[in-house]
């Protein structure tokens, strides 16, 4: 790594290691341990989207996109992790290239449940008349908060110069 930013970290089971709306720009890859990923953890409405395991990474929508986290990722066991800042995901990336596989996978599935999502909110306000406009007005401004990042707010990675 170029910078010494990059570090190992530890989690005990049960902790949280990214949330949902984190800013945080880091790129997380599991060295030793699993995690789960959840949408809306600690919430009534809470799902279990995937457990990673070793070698696998995460926290690549807010570092690629500049969008707040859509997940919460919990320790499943303890957990040793890399954290890659943003200052060092080049570095990370010509030295790592087959983890671009596991961001892109990570990325492609991310827009498949967000889409998913989505229109299962379409489709329960077009079908529910007993929705609370407040409440309907509530999930519409949420829709636009993880719409595509304008060329401005995108990152500037140099992954092939």
């Amino acid at each position: 790594m170029e910078s010494n930013e990059s570090k190992m970290v530890r989690f005990a089971e049960d902790e949280v290691i990214l949330c949902q709306g984190s800013t945080e720009k880091a790129l997380y890859k599991i060295l030793h341990g699993k995690a789960v990923v959840y949408l809306n953890y600690g919430q009534e409405d809470e799902y279990i989207v995937g457990i990673l395991s070793e070698q696998r990474c995460f926290g690549e929508f807010t570092l690629l996109c500049g969008k707040p986290s859509i997940y919460t990722v919990v320790a499943y066991s303890d957990i040793l992790l890399l954290r890659i800042p943003e200052e060092d995901f080049d570095s990370f990336i010509r030295s790592n290239s087959s983890n671009a596989i596991d961001i892109m996978r990570n990325l492609a599935n991310t827009v498949v449940t967000m889409n998913f999502n989505i229109n299962l909110i379409l489709e329960e306000l077009e079908q529910s008349s007993k929705m609370e406009p407040e409440k309907i007005r509530e999930i519409s401004r949420r829709i636009p908060h993880y719409a595509p990042v304008s060329a401005e707010e995108r990152p500037r990675f140099s992954i092939y110069g």
